[in-house]
């Protein structure tokens, strides 16, 4: 059982505490969660059994207690989109093992004084997994009129090789590829010494060092322009609320969380768009210096006329479906860190068929024809203690009960028989309902017969809730009037039972975003060219919009390979007539081919044919804020165009579930090889996206 000498820690790594060498270095000493995977991400290892400049030797091999000299460390990194982590490293995916010998030693230049230089102490083992966690990392697509991404771990219509897509069980994990939008990194590391044979092992008995662990995003955000190299701002977390100088923001490079004054850069959207993304890394969702939960978090979305007059407010929460939740005094709340890319569609169509009011109501049409823009912003409100005593009905306790009611502790609910001959309550007194105060209600009910309803009462006049005919959870607030008591009312007829009451008093809101600004763009389609909208991989890693409306051109270009054969004979036909003169025996003749008179084969045949669509697109003229943003797709890996076909209708009517639009993401390649995003002597550029499908033109060969 081979051992090492000394002790190994951690030298450097991508995230740190304030001990780590790279304190001084960097802005606040690296310790960021989230990374770049195109920045460099180094792991050192140190060693202090030998200096920097001494070499390992099987003579230094300790037989009494097996242990000797490192001469190589083995490095192990694990990767998963899970969160919280797996348990132990092993259950995570391993995608490297790198075995790494001692760094090159440095050298000193002091000439002045060699004899009295000292050696460095430590040996350096050090490696670069940046190129892995690139190779980890693609885009996760939300289908077109869904409001996010199926699961957070997996994400939605990923990049990467498709694994199995022979298997055909209705879930299974081998025919989808994880969210190619971020992972979490663990890396550990083992020595592996040499023994006094000159043999090398790798040390058991010792466990292999731990590093911290990190989220990476594929962003490639420029050194010479972004400081989120050093300075992540997309991460979303709750510790302090930003109403004003806002920072945190999107994952997203368009400038439409700006303002110049009062007035915003309006991103344009169509009022029949049905696919606009935010996509955001959700970290903390706890407020670290008051301890409160996060009880509700949403986008939440104001409409605005041309004049500025605020016109709608509504809200999104179909991320929600994605994060971790817990029961704190019987109220379901957030799970203090998220650690997940999160997706919310914020398309007009999307807004105005799901958006809901302040306590989940559904409204419609909240976009219409006097809206001029609208904007959008993540908020949580947090969770306060609960106002009731024993709202889960765990003891029966605390509430007074009128006639009818009852508590079962054994199924931990409370419960009306329907025997009163007039509306009966379940009362609870004795509390304090600040006047001209909001209270969030949240109740379970099952109504068997007749209805119920939750009221504020006492001293001040009686705060009615919605009168509930039909079972559910529900939510409502009510404005105290200086009330002392909390009451849940039975109609003279109702039966039925009631569990978990939580009455929250005044949610704290913090906006956790900066705000994203969206304009109305009316104009009307020219069809029957219609306007080309992209998608793209954005530099951030997220997946950004734009609509193109201007000179489109189509066509094709096509190559053909040839190929000269023997020509057949064309210089006589057949007759038609029998030798001896008879009629026709159409009987002897087994084809339509006769012999001689073959002119419809040529002596030059096409072997095959390569054809390509050639597509362009002008966009509006730009200013430079704008064309700074759009050249990100020139340059992304990953562009998608919009289509509506009969094919790309084809998933809506097989699974409107998970294409809930009869658009489709058609994969397309940018040809163009330059791009001009300024001119001085012109003023506004416009680009001409020029660009092929990446689905080839089928053709047939000979």
């Amino acid at each position: 059982m081979a051992r090492y000498k000394g002790i190994i820690f951690s030298g450097i790594q991508p995230y740190g505490d304030p001990t780590d060498n790279l304190i001084y270095m960097s802005y606040g000493w690296r310790a960021n969660f989230l990374k770049s995977a195109n920045t460099q991400m180094r792991y050192q290892v140190m060693w202090n059994g030998l200096n920097e400049n001494q070499a390992p030797s099987k003579s230094n091999f300790n037989a009494g207690n097996n242990k000797g000299d490192i001469i190589n460390m083995v490095f192990k990194v694990y990767a998963t989109t899970e969160y919280p982590y797996p348990v132990t490293f092993e259950t995570w995916d391993l995608v490297a093992t790198i075995k790494k010998t001692r760094d090159i030693a440095n050298k000193s230049y002091d000439t002045t004084a060699p004899s009295n230089e000292t050696p460095l102490t430590y040996q350096r083992f050090t490696i670069d997994i940046s190129q892995l966690c690139q190779d980890l990392l693609s885009y996760s697509l939300v289908p077109i009129n869904k409001g996010t991404w199926q699961a957070s771990e997996w994400g939605g219509m990923n990049g990467g090789q498709t694994k199995q897509d022979n298997v055909t069980e209705t879930i299974s994990d081998y025919n989808v590829s994880r969210n190619g939008t971020y992972r979490h990194i663990f890396v550990t590391a083992i020595p592996e010494v040499i023994l006094a044979n000159g043999t090398i092992e790798e040390v058991t008995g010792q466990n292999p060092l731990q590093f911290n662990k990190i989220a990476v995003i594929n962003s490639v955000a420029q050194y010479e322009q972004q400081d989120i190299f050093y300075n992540l701002k997309y991460i979303i977390q709750q510790f302090t609320s930003i109403s004003s100088g806002a920072s945190r923001g999107f994952m997203s490079l368009c400038p439409n969380f700006t303002q110049t004054g009062n007035i915003p850069f309006l991103k344009q959207v169509r009022t029949d768009e049905e696919a606009e993304w935010l996509y955001w890394y959700q970290k903390s969702m706890f407020n670290g210096s008051t301890g409160d939960f996060t009880s509700t978090s949403r986008l939440k979305v104001e409409t605005y006329l041309s004049n500025g007059t605020a016109q709608n407010t509504m809200y999104l929460s179909d991320f929600n479906s994605n994060l971790l939740t817990t029961t704190r005094s019987n109220l379901e709340v957030f799970q203090k860190n998220q650690n997940r890319v999160c997706v919310q569609n914020v398309s007009p169509v999307y807004i105005n068929a799901n958006a809901q009011d302040d306590v989940g109501n559904t409204l419609t049409n909240q976009i219409d024809s006097s809206t001029s823009y609208y904007r959008t912003h993540l908020e949580y409100l947090n969770a306060e203690d609960n106002l009731i005593t024993n709202g889960t009905f765990d003891t029966d306790t605390n509430w007074g009960k009128g006639t009818g009611w009852s508590i079962d502790v054994g199924n931990k609910i409370a419960e009306c028989d329907g025997s009163q001959t007039s509306g009966t309550q379940l009362t609870q007194t004795g509390l304090t309902f600040n006047s001209g105060v909001t209270y969030k209600v949240t109740y379970t009910v099952t109504v068997s017969a007749g209805n119920i309803d939750a009221r504020l009462q006492g001293s001040g006049a009686t705060v009615n809730g919605v009168s509930r005919t039909s079972s559910g959870t529900y939510t409502e607030n009510l404005v105290s009037t200086g009330n002392t008591s909390f009451r849940m009312r039975g109609s003279d007829a109702f039966i039925g039972t009631v569990d978990n009451i939580y009455v929250q008093a005044n949610p704290t809101t913090i906006r956790a975003t900066e705000y994203r600004y969206f304009g109305i763009d009316r104009e009307t389609a020219n069809i029957p060219y219609g306007f080309v909208r992209f998608h793209w991989l954005n530099r951030i890693g997220g997946v950004d919009s734009y609509t193109a409306k201007r000179n489109i051109t189509q066509g094709l270009s096509i190559n053909r390979d040839t190929i000269e054969t023997k020509s057949a004979d064309r210089t006589w036909y057949q007759d038609d007539q029998l030798f001896n003169g008879a009629s026709v025996d159409t009987d002897k003749y087994i084809s339509n081919t006769m012999r001689g008179g073959n002119l419809y084969k040529g002596g030059r045949e096409v072997l095959n044919v390569k054809a390509q669509r050639n597509n362009s697109v002008y966009t509006e003229p730009l200013n430079k804020q704008t064309a700074d943003w759009l050249e990100e797709i020139m340059t992304s890996p990953n562009v998608w165009i919009e289509m509506d076909t009969e094919a790309t209708a084809r998933g809506n009517t097989v699974n409107p579930f998970q294409r809930p639009s009869t658009k489709e993401y058609i994969p397309v390649i940018i040809t163009n090889s330059d791009v001009e995003t300024l001119n001085q002597e012109t003023g506004l550029v416009k680009f001409n996206i020029e660009y092929t499908l990446a689905h080839k033109v089928q053709t047939q060969r000979n």
